[in-house]
């Protein structure tokens, strides 16, 4: 009979192991995005248009948003971003208005665009709504230099992987794996950087 006792307390024990595993491992958020050592929680993710401007038309962008802020809109779907908290995005060459294709998007910063050349990369990690600007402007936030994200779209969820070099010469990394809010739109600001692509693609053209 002991060998029996002995074999049915080692399955309890190894019981017990895994589900304390499986309880420490969700208290790691799966969304998230990392820079210093330091991991950030994405609590949603949308996919918006930049759409009603001759230089931006084909630009969509990818934004992160962590507790404290949310996503809004008016009655012309224009975004809004509410509320405090930390802000994350990337601006993509896409043709394609409804969702991101799959594959890799790399970094790059000189026009012409190619489909799924990411044009401009940001974050900030204290993002205010009365004094932030939703796209990346010079002097607010710090902006990617370098690295790529991965998609791969499985029917309504999106799961993004993102490795990148800021311009502080630091790595932020991060997955998404959740829906996109989309039928968003964002037109009445060309920021200082989105105006080196209008002249560079002036110059190029």
């Amino acid at each position: 009979m002991k060998p029996t006792y002995l074999i049915l307390g080692l399955a309890l024990l190894f019981l017990l192991l895994i589900s304390c595993q499986k309880t420490g491992s969700r208290t790691t958020p799966i969304n998230y995005f990392e820079i210093d050592d330091q991991k950030h929680k994405i609590e949603k993710a949308a996919f918006v248009n930049l759409e009603d401007n001759p230089v931006l038309k084909d630009m969509k962008a990818l934004l992160f948003i962590s507790d404290g802020l949310s996503f809004d809109a008016n009655s012309n779907r224009e975004l809004k971003i509410r509320g405090k908290g930390k802000l994350m995005g990337f601006i993509i060459y896409s043709q394609n208005n409804e969702e991101l294709e799959n594959g890799d998007y790399f970094i790059n910063l000189l026009p012409q665009f190619k489909e799924g050349d990411i044009a401009l990369g940001f974050y900030h990690l204290d993002w205010y709504e009365k004094t932030g600007l939703i796209l990346y402007e010079e002097g607010e936030g710090f902006s990617l230099l370098a690295g790529k994200a991965t998609v791969v779209q499985k029917q309504d969820l999106a799961d993004l992987k993102f490795n990148f070099t800021t311009e502080e010469w630091k790595i932020l990394k991060g997955e998404y794996v959740g829906s996109l809010q989309k039928n968003l739109i964002k037109n009445n600001r060309i920021n200082p950087i989105l105006r080196g692509i209008k002249n560079g693609c002036k110059e190029n053209g």
